[in-house]
């Protein structure tokens, strides 16, 4: 699929989740995600005071919202949904900057500036995730850290049939597909990527991993009421739901 047909899907697609106030999980600190544990336990930003945070595909500014209660500075976010930074902006966060940009593309955020660049739960929804990893380390200081979580590979690759656990879908086919979200069936297009595809496109980026999570899943969704088959308990019991990578700028 063409870059442009790619972005546009997604572009329409979460501007129409926000306008029409669907329900859909929307992970955000101090949440990773599903039955993840969260930053509270992990600590990934424990110095943020006074620091310098950009997000890429930033939501409504719930993350940097959170950030800005543990004492960070300057807070950057980029959205491919105008609906999403209206939100952000209607959020009041002090010191931010937002732009309603696709993450693949610098629409005006300065380099080497940041102390820490994040991608939480965004980086499938990009046309070219190799490419925004190369932008997020054009951003950050020497030493800053990028932060990526997403869904976990292999638990995208499991699945409920005829009440048995199976592997429905290859692992190795990077290809993106179309997904639906909210209660009306939204369409976005995503990408599945191999966990090696993500930390060798961090490393090409040049960046260094220091650290990669994997965590068993909590017995607690706290993403609110939002109920999905997609995080089925037998799921739960043998895969994780979440994988975040930690690195910083060589």
């Amino acid at each position: 699929m063409e870059k442009n047909s790619f972005l546009e899907i997604n572009k329409n697609g979460w501007n129409t989740l926000v306008k029409e106030n669907n329900s859909f999980s929307n992970a955000s600190l101090p949440e990773y995600g599903p039955f993840m544990v969260n930053e509270e336990e992990l600590k990934i930003f424990k110095d943020v005071k006074n620091k310098k945070v950009l997000e890429l595909g930033c939501a409504s500014g719930n993350s940097l919202k959170y950030l800005e209660s543990k004492g960070a500075g300057e807070l950057w976010g980029v959205d491919i949904s105008s609906e999403q930074i209206e939100k952000a902006l209607n959020a009041n966060i002090k010191s931010s900057n937002f732009f309603v940009s696709s993450m693949e593309v610098n629409p005006g955020i300065p380099n080497d500036y940041f102390d820490y660049v994040m991608s939480l739960y965004s980086i499938g929804y990009s046309s070219n995730p190799l490419s925004v990893f190369k932008l997020a380390s054009s951003y950050l200081k020497k030493n800053g850290k990028f932060v990526l979580c997403w869904a976990h590979p292999f638990f995208n690759c499991l699945s409920i049939q005829d009440d048995k656990l199976t592997i429905n879908h290859n692992y190795n086919d990077e290809t993106p597909q179309i997904i639906t979200k909210g209660e009306n069936k939204v369409e976005l297009m995503q990408y599945n990527l191999k966990i090696s595809t993500l930390i060798n496109g961090i490393i090409d980026s040049g960046m260094e991993i220091e650290k990669v999570f994997e965590e068993n899943p909590t017995e607690e969704n706290r993403l609110g009421s939002y109920v999905s088959p997609y995080f089925d308990k037998r799921k739960l019991n043998v895969a994780p739901t979440t994988l975040i990578i930690v690195a910083h700028k060589k």
